[in-house]
């Protein structure tokens, strides 16, 4: 048997001017089970935040069984296709909460920390967080450098920018630190794929005109006789992923920044929400295999976000304190759950190791409010999608508290340290903290 061409998992192929290109996970960088790297370092894991604004309707969100087998809900039915590692998490309560709606759940939930009041003159309320975002807590406590900061991307224009960090921002540092997520998929891909100062700095895509494949063609043409038919048809569909990417964005009309010339009035009509929602997550993807970033959020729509959805006709936050429009919350629901199903699908899609990337990911998806209706941050709606490298069990499971007195979501962010890999061993301050763990959906 000819011996495998070993690689390390940081080669990169190099080019003109600076250029570089991650590779993916090839299958000459792996040990002979594929479950580890050949230099013995495990497989990455990533992290992951889905976050809508609003809620969901409990009456069609909870699934009216619980355990392995569990029935999928109507909201649910578009995980269908990665539910052998959806777990579904319900009748729980987010017990670091405010005094405000929106901001309650938002904060809450995401830090496990109650959120902390601004003055508001120009305002109904404001506030900034109490603490740092899950997805920094784990980005700080995995050790990853800063060179891979939190990836943060955002689907919509509908943000609320009037009520202070917390409902503007779903990832934080601190409480003073609140990091701005990238709606432009042009500028998010030179971010991660390309290093390059726009000769016209009028026009935004123009950093993306340079190829980076065509800088780093000589690189691409010395490695391939080193690899496997399987490794080379691997790099090749990398290569064609990354130049599909590129072509698809530099498609888009371009996004008003600094000078440049004021395009049409952006929309934002159903097929750009999902198109826009299908980018982000390709992008996503690409940076979660090339191990350019190890942590991202994904700010879907906005808290008190008024996001038109397909078959509705008014903004999404007006809906959801419409009794009468609740059928409209519903529709929205199950689109959002499509879009996030799509993004999880993407990441099934790639193989990496023993199995895909969605296996060494866990992504957390949540709201700011359980039923947008009355604020509630009881039941609140809760998926962990993933197998955090082995960490989570398999099938997913439906795991259902007790109602009278509902568990705390801080057991949820504590039970993600425990898959991620984290030291820490507690989350939240004060009565609300929590130490406990969900053994119902861990390994």
């Amino acid at each position: 048997m000819r011996s495998r061409h070993i690689l390390k998992r940081r080669t990169f192929l190099r080019g003109l001017g600076g250029a570089m290109l991650a590779l993916p996970v090839l299958e000459c960088m792996l040990n002979n089970h594929g479950t580890a790297l050949a230099q013995g370092r495990p497989l990455p894991k990533r992290f992951g935040v889905f976050f809508w604004g609003n809620g969901m309707r409990k009456s069609q969100w909870v699934p009216t069984t619980t355990g392995p087998g569990f029935a999928l809900s109507p909201s649910l039915q578009p995980l269908a296709p990665v539910r052998d590692v959806l777990n579904v998490i319900t009748g729980y309560e987010v017990k670091a909460a405010g005094p405000r709606g929106h901001h309650n759940g938002v904060s809450g939930m995401l830090s496990g920390v109650e959120f902390i009041p601004l003055e508001h003159p120009n305002s109904n309320y404001s506030s900034k967080f109490g603490g740092p975002s899950i997805d920094n807590i784990l980005h700080s406590d995995l050790g990853i450098p800063a060179s891979k900061p939190v990836l943060n991307v955002r689907t919509v224009d509908e943000i609320v920018t009037g009520e202070g960090p917390t409902l503007q921002f779903i990832s934080h540092r601190g409480p003073d630190q609140p990091q701005t997520a990238v709606r432009s998929p042009a500028e998010i891909y030179a971010g991660l794929f390309g290093n390059f100062t726009p000769p016209d700095t009028n026009d935004p895509t123009n950093a993306l005109r340079t190829s980076v494949l065509d800088l780093v063609k000589d690189d691409i043409d010395r490695l391939k006789p080193q690899l496997s038919t399987n490794d080379r048809n691997r790099l090749d569909a990398h290569l064609t992923g990354v130049s599909e990417l590129r072509a698809r964005i530099l498609a888009l009309p371009p996004e008003l920044t600094g000078a440049c010339t004021i395009p049409e009035a952006p929309t934002s009509t159903p097929a750009t929400l999902r198109a826009m929602s299908d980018l982000h997550a390709d992008l996503i993807a690409m940076a979660f295999a090339c191990e350019i970033r190890q942590v991202a959020t994904i700010q879907f729509t906005g808290s008190v976000g008024y996001t038109v959805f397909p078959g509705t006709t008014g903004g999404h936050h007006d809906l959801t304190h419409d009794a009468a429009q609740q059928g409209a919350v519903q529709a929205s629901t199950v689109f959002t759950m499509e879009c996030f199903s799509s993004v999880m699908q993407k990441m099934a899609a790639l193989p990496e190791g023993a199995g895909s990337l969605l296996d060494n990911s866990l992504w957390l998806a949540t709201s700011d409010t359980a039923e947008g209706l009355d604020h509630s941050v009881d039941d609140y709606p809760i998926l962990l999608v993933g197998g955090a490298g082995g960490a989570m069990r398999r099938p997913g499971t439906h795991v259902r508290g007790p109602q009278l007195l509902k568990r705390n979501t801080n057991d949820v962010l504590v039970t993600i340290l425990r898959a991620m890999g984290s030291p820490r061993t507690s989350i939240g301050v004060g009565l609300t903290a929590s130490s406990t763990v969900i053994g119902e959906v861990l390994a």
